[in-house]
């Protein structure tokens, strides 16, 4: 599986602060080989090529690339728009534009995070907050700091008035990353 496809598949992001690759608190250290072997506008024109694939195969709203200040690619959402969850439902587009991915050197993207085991402890603290304060059916991390909603009521959404409540709440929990898997993890 491509890096691509992971991040669209593994981080789903919950638009304010239940989540993101790239959100506030602890993330990885920046990578000062970012840009060795592959300047930032060679790996800015790549990301562009690929949104040019996807626009052209049906994905219209797909975001522009942009370069995050570490030289990291990125393509932050628009106007509520998830185009992870839209991409993740049209396969023929991935394999479309897949060679492009392909072309992608190893260093286009921020490394993911690890996670301690202290960490996990706060991640494990943090999803029982949150069950406490609206989301009951929201599951426990997973070993790489993930919360899994396959087969969970929250697999198809979880309603953004509920997300707000709870992710205000747990906060002082835990205020860096969620990464959630296996749902649209969107509002409902």
């Amino acid at each position: 599986m491509t890096r691509t496809k992971s991040t669209v598949l593994l981080c789903v992001l919950f638009v304010g602060g239940l989540a993101g690759c790239d959100a506030g608190g602890p993330a990885a250290p920046p990578d000062p080989s970012a840009s060795a072997g592959v300047n930032r506008q060679q790996i800015l024109a790549l990301g562009q090529e690929w949104v040019q694939c996807l626009r052209d195969k049906g994905l219209t709203r797909m975001p522009d690339a942009e370069l995050s200040p570490e030289g990291y690619l990125q393509f932050p959402p628009v106007a509520g728009y998830n185009w992870k969850d839209d991409l993740r439902t049209r396969r023929t587009v991935i394999e479309a534009c897949q060679p492009i991915e392909d072309r992608y050197p190893p260093n286009a993207f921020r490394p993911r995070q690890q996670f301690s085991a202290d960490d996990l402890r706060k991640l494990a603290a943090y999803a029982e907050c949150v069950r406490k304060h609206g989301l009951p059916g929201f599951p426990d991390p997973n070993a790489a700091g993930e919360f899994d909603l396959t087969g969970t009521p929250l697999a198809d959404g979880i309603p953004g008035p509920l997300r707000e409540q709870a992710e205000a709440a747990c906060h002082d929990i835990w205020s860096g990353d969620v990464r959630v898997t296996g749902g649209s993890g969107g509002k409902k």
